[in-house]
């Protein structure tokens, strides 16, 4: 029989390393986003949600947050988190480090709404709890603890990479985008992603037959490869390294945050320890769970991957229904969950620009720390760290400002002078002042060509769109 030891350090490595970096991400943005003063504050959330769901609001949002929500505790979360998970990454008390990893995670995901509601965090928290058996809190605490990794646990990880690989490359072919089914998505992905690396911009410049050949390749990783995963020796061993070729690619040429760095650990994990002759895995000490335990993770977690899978794979099919009542039940705890970036590729680039100005003629734009505003703003390299205002800018371009209220409030905080909010742009025109006029406007943004690039400098070309926002003005104190 196989053995994994390796793969099983791998896995627990990447998650702490992984909760490490995206605490540390959040740290820096944390206040603006969910201050008192913040865009989306927690504490006047869960003021609202404790006066309209009562009792039942810690059921529905599992939040820690609901002892304490102030900006002193939401810092010091961040700060315990990257604790935790340094503690986790250096082995010392792995396990429970990892689980309160998890409980902070939670509490943020469960309280910060557009901010922390994107798939890497979802991925996060399910493995996150997976992760938790591979290393036991304290055997001897554990009913029928033993000193094995349980296949049924490596196979739960495997079942997520499963799902999310297959699941991410089927919702591009159930959708009805031509551009998917007839390979030419990718003469937009590396100029419409929310944030490209710059090798997009050189990967845009690709002749069209080889970007086809490209897409062509990654449907089959993504569908095909993964029931490799499943068979055993070289088969699974040829399955992970295409894996992890596509997953090195999406690197290269965007800024997904620390979601490709999950996914390599699970890549991993699939290799047997016979193929890792160079390393030596006496150090590595098994310790996991029972068939008992293992049984009882796999009965929780294993019909919500199941149903999943299927609802991808025949997304009108409603056989399933009758799991749905289970799926709601589980969903605020994020441990089972939908997969699939791009199903419908976006085929131009609407930006937001915000501006202001003080006699409502001459108007200057905020920039922001990664998505482009100027035309001379190279793509930058941020990956694994996540700059979720810019993140969330992208997503608001594609929708109406009625569909986007929060803007509303960045607005309200700037006007306000907020310095939290303010640390969240790179350059703001009135240096920490606040202007008398703020609106946004949309453009649409293009790559730049050769010719462009070396003549003017500028990375983007931009045409004026429309207006997207009303314009705020600034209440004249009394």
């Amino acid at each position: 029989m196989e053995s994994y030891l390796f793969g099983s350090w791998v896995i627990s490595k990447a998650l702490a390393l992984s909760y490490f970096i995206a605490f540390l991400s959040l740290s820096t943005q944390v206040l603006g986003l969910f201050g008192s003063r913040g865009i989306l504050s927690i504490d006047h959330l869960l003021n609202l949600l404790d006066k309209e769901l009562g009792l039942s609001r810690i059921r529905h949002f599992p939040s820690v947050f609901w002892l304490a929500s102030g900006d002193f505790t939401l810092k010091a979360a961040c700060l315990i988190g990257m604790l935790a998970s340094t503690l986790a990454l250096l082995g010392f008390s792995q396990s429970w480090m990892l689980l309160l990893c998890w409980l902070l995670y939670l509490s943020f995901c469960s309280c910060g709404q557009v901010f922390l509601s994107y798939q890497w965090d979802n991925l996060l928290l399910e493995l996150g709890l997976i992760g938790l058996f591979f290393a036991p809190f304290a055997i001897e605490w554990i009913p029928f603890a033993s000193y094995t990794i349980h296949p049924m646990i490596f196979a739960l990880v495997w079942l997520l990479l499963f799902k999310l690989m297959f699941s991410s490359g089927l919702v591009k072919l159930n959708n009805k985008d031509p551009d998917w089914k007839n390979l030419s998505a990718l003469r937009y992905h590396y100029w419409t992603q929310p944030l490209p690396t710059p090798l997009a911009w050189f990967a845009d410049k690709l002749p069209l037959p080889l970007q086809k050949l490209s897409c062509a390749l990654m449907f089959v990783i993504e569908i095909a490869v993964p029931f490799l995963i499943f068979i055993p020796g070289l088969a699974s061993f040829s399955g992970a390294l295409a894996l992890i070729l596509l997953q090195v690619l999406i690197i290269l040429s965007g800024n997904f945050a620390f979601f490709n760095l999950i996914t390599l650990g699970m890549c991993l994990s699939v290799i047997p320890d016979r193929f890792w002759s160079m390393t030596d895995t006496s150090w590595i000490i098994p310790v996991g769970v029972s068939t008992e335990i293992a049984v009882a993770v796999l009965v929780i977690l294993l019909p919500g991957n199941l149903f999943w899978i299927f609802k991808t794979a025949f997304e009108k099919n409603q056989s399933l229904d009758f799991m749905l009542p289970w799926m709601r039940a589980l969903y605020p705890f994020r441990i089972t969950n939908p997969y699939g970036l791009f199903a419908v590729m976006t085929k131009t680039r609407p930006e937001i620009v915000l501006e202001g100005s003080n006699d409502g003629n001459t108007w200057l734009e905020y920039e922001f720390k990664h998505k482009p505003t100027k035309l001379s703003h190279r793509p930058t390299v941020i990956a694994p760290f996540q700059a979720r205002l810019d993140w969330q800018m992208w997503f608001a371009a594609l929708e109406g400002f009625n569909e986007n209220l929060w803007l509303q409030n960045l607005v309200t905080r700037l006007l306000d002078e907020c310095p939290e909010v303010q640390e969240l742009f790179k350059h703001d025109p009135f240096e920490g002042k606040s202007p008398k006029f703020m609106r946004f406007v949309k453009y649409q943004y293009h790559f730049s060509n050769w010719e462009e690039l070396k003549n003017t400098g500028n990375w983007w070309k931009r045409d004026h769109f429309s207006m997207y926002s009303p314009v705020f003005e600034r209440d004249e104190e009394p």
